[in-house]
């Protein structure tokens, strides 16, 4: 006997399966922007840290714009470091163990001040006492990265300026902390060349963004043509050409 396929919609099935197919879509076309965004943000920030150094902005970059146009970007200062305002922040390194990011008042040449991350130590080093050579004389060139400073993470400890702790870069409260005015909005984190002594370790500018929404991309449509086979798989049926089920 000759079979049609026939297509009968139930009602409840159908109202609950277009809904999700619809979020299940928009899912997927905003992981796509995601996704575009994440590319387009890696591409700007290593063609910024490999552009050729350049001088430390004259002009007030406080406002955001600003600073996300400048962040990233590689510049080069000349100055004498303020070791004895040197700041302590709790940090992983290198090695996955814990330890202190160096964060250094540094007066320029033309006087303007930077707070720079010389890079990481140990927490055995923590004290000046306990690492004199990393203690400069003279004036210094130092070349690095430019970082916008960041709050306090969710849940996380609290800065704890009397003890010199840190824990996140509050630069205007570590400004305050050590008596500094006018410094410049963003912080100067070092390049990898080599400190006397070996340190602290710097080059503690990374860009490894995690990029997994092509995955996510994948995920939600997935689930939508699942969804939607399902649905199908339910609904359509072969019945006899005279149109009665047997």
């Amino acid at each position: 006997m000759k079979r049609v396929l026939s297509f009968r919609p139930r009602l409840w099935p159908t109202v609950i399966t277009i809904p999700m197919l619809i979020i299940l879509c928009l899912l997927g076309n905003w992981q796509v922007d995601r996704l575009h965004w994440k590319l387009d943000l890696i591409e700007k920030l290593e063609t910024r840290m490999a552009m050729t150094p350049t001088v430390l902005p004259d002009a007030d970059v406080a406002d955001a714009n600003t600073l996300d146009a400048w962040e990233y970007r590689k510049v080069k200062v000349t100055g004498h470091f303020l070791h004895t305002r040197e700041m302590t922040m709790y940090s992983i390194g290198p090695d996955g163990k814990a330890g202190y990011d160096l964060y250094t008042p540094l007066l320029t040449d033309d006087d303007r001040l930077v707070i720079v991350n010389r890079g990481w130590v140990p927490e055995g080093l923590k004290m000046k006492t306990e690492r004199p050579l990393s203690i400069t004389d003279g004036e210094v060139t130092v070349v690095g990265f430019l970082r916008k400073p960041w709050g306090k993470a969710f849940l996380g400890p609290d800065n704890e300026p009397a003890n010199n702790n840190w824990y996140y870069g509050d630069l205007d409260q570590m400004a305050r902390s050590e008596g500094l005015e006018q410094v410049f909005p963003m912080y100067l984190y070092a390049d990898e060349t080599e400190n006397p002594g070996g340190w602290p370790l710097g080059g503690r500018t990374r860009v490894k963004l995690a990029n997994n929404h092509l995955g996510y991309v994948i995920t939600w449509y997935g689930l939508a043509l699942a969804l939607f086979a399902v649905y199908m798989v339910y609904h359509v049926k072969f019945i006899p050409a005279n149109g009665r089920e047997e």
